[in-house]
């Protein structure tokens, strides 16, 4: 959950025209209420994710059999319920088990899309993320095969959430539905993080350690060591999430003239750790490729057969270079590709641009990821 206003953007009226648009299939009427707004005026959709029933509400609301609202809240209404019974939750069960009560289950479907500003720092643009709900009665309350009678609310909870319905029963509660989540000026969330980082690093610069070795044929006196004694060149490279728009700038990925923000968006975080204050932040890539893409296996081929699927990875997503953004985050290239290529080019085997030679080989020296 996010907290703070720096890095959110207001755009007045926009989540109201975004909750009164109508989804559709190709969601072309929300780009066009977007575009409607000037900070918005050239927005894009980029990716989603869910719409295939993964993500949902937690909280599912409780109808009759005739679909008529009982609840919002089937937790709610099944604590209620037990109260009623006092807390007896097996004389809850069997009151409530063949009335016939339905459960309802809203869909969610996140959607990223992106206002480019078009400058040399590709971390600047905005990106708008979107919530479609699509609401159905999903289960029959208390349809499950149960070998025991509930003792406490969490087994009446369990025994409550039914099996699905077979698809042809499932009919939706309401009409499918936008709802603006955040407007981000991603360039000042990165901002934002890094000057929580350097405050991070300060400390860690402060910290004295003693040292000593606990070999019994090594045993010495113990001596004090700082944080950049013990661990030289630590902080010689940027935050993460801004080294990762660094690169693509630097390699041929941003020299080619792709924009990162067509290519990938981010989810963000940021909580603050009550019992001590603490603020966290973080910036995690995901690609918007909607495609299948083959797993690459760095232990597997020669280190032709190796780096020309590296290099097939590329083509398919149309950008060079692509394949080390995808070793950063995700599952389909690992850590030992960038290893094998880098120490391949320094052998001399394949060729790779000065600029992303530089950029494997900084990785390498300082790793990091997603």
């Amino acid at each position: 959950m996010m907290t703070s206003t720096v890095y959110e953007i207001d755009v007045p009226g926009l989540a109201v025209d975004v909750s009164n648009c109508l989804p559709d299939e190709s969601h072309r009427a929300l780009v066009q209420c977007l575009r409607s707004f000037e900070q918005l005026s050239s927005a894009k959709l980029v990716t989603s994710r869910g719409g295939d029933g993964s993500y949902y509400l937690a909280r599912r609301k409780v109808l009759t059999r005739d679909g008529v609202l009982v609840r919002d809240d089937h937790k709610e209404w099944v604590a209620e319920q037990l109260l009623l019974d006092g807390g007896d939750a097996g004389k809850t069960y069997k009151r409530l088990r063949d009335q016939g009560f339905l459960l309802s289950k809203c869909e969610l479907t996140t959607l990223y899309l992106v206002q480019d500003k078009r400058t040399e720092n590709q971390a600047e643009f905005i990106q708008v993320t979107i919530r479609q709900e699509d609401e159905f009665i999903d289960a029959r309350a208390f349809d499950k095969c149960s070998w025991s009678v509930p003792k406490t609310l969490q087994d009446l909870l369990h025994e409550l959430e039914g099996e699905t319905l077979p698809a042809a029963e499932r009919r939706r509660i309401r009409p499918p539905t936008y709802q603006l989540d955040a407007v981000v000026d991603v360039d000042a969330f990165v901002t934002e993080t890094e000057k929580i980082d350097a405050g991070q690093r300060a400390k860690l610069r402060g910290f004295i350690y003693t040292v000593s070795d606990a070999s019994p044929d090594r045993a010495s006196a113990a001596t004090s060591a700082t944080h950049d004694e013990l661990f030289p060149g630590w902080d010689s490279q940027p935050h993460k999430s801004r080294r990762f728009f660094n690169d693509w700038e630097m390699s041929s990925a941003g020299r080619s003239g792709a924009r990162l923000c067509d290519h990938w968006v981010v989810q963000l975080s940021d909580w603050t750790d009550p019992k001590n204050g603490t603020r966290y932040l973080s910036l995690v890539p995901m690609w918007s490729f909607a495609q299948k893409l083959a797993e690459v296996e760095p232990n597997k081929g020669d280190t032709y057969a190796h780096f020309g699927k590296l290099q097939t990875l590329d083509r398919r997503v149309k950008v060079p270079f692509a394949w080390y953004f995808y070793m950063l985050h995700g599952n389909r290239v690992h850590d030992g590709s960038a290893k094998r290529v880098l120490a391949d080019a320094e052998s001399g085997l394949i060729v790779l641009a000065e600029h992303d030679y530089r950029v494997l080989k900084a990785w390498n020296q300082h790793r990091y990821g997603f």
